[in-house]
């Protein structure tokens, strides 16, 4: 039914969630998993070069984790047995997270995305709105959101 699931994450509760459901789906499927996390960098717009920079030093921090445990939670499950047929890429980009999101939901050519409902950063929804809310807005494949 799928051939491939784009997981985006940030590493919050509900990413992992999002992970969990999404390796579920994967390994009844077969399908393989692409997971990405994005790098706000929209923020350049609001503060200086100086607090831009330190504060994408440690988004970019933040991102490498959210994917180094989405590896491990991997990992542990092809350990266990489940999704042995299922390869996982994994990738960090940079810009406005909601439109990088739908954006490689349509070069990647997934079937299904599967994302959390709110995000590590409360600041997000106070500045730019939800990014969730914005891919389902937006979204041309189907989007199941955990939460």
């Amino acid at each position: 039914m799928y051939r491939r699931i784009l997981i985006p994450t940030d590493g919050s509760e509900d990413a992992m969630k999002a992970t969990r459901h999404a390796f579920h789906i994967a390994g009844m499927s077969g399908a393989d998993i692409l997971a990405i996390s994005v790098v706000d960098t929209s923020y350049r717009k609001i503060w200086d070069e100086d607090i831009s920079r330190r504060l994408e030093e440690i988004l970019k921090k933040q991102a490498e984790k959210a994917i180094s445990i989405l590896k491990e939670e991997f990992s542990s499950q092809q350990e266990l047995g489940h999704m042995t047929e299922t390869r996982l890429d994994t990738v960090i980009l940079e810009g406005n997270p909601a439109e990088v999101i739908l954006e490689v939901m349509e070069d990647e050519d997934v079937d299904l995305v599967v994302m959390g409902s709110s995000g590590k950063h409360g600041l997000d929804r106070i500045i730019s709105g939800s990014i969730t809310r914005k891919v389902l807005k937006s979204a041309t494949k189907p989007v199941m959101v955990v939460g």
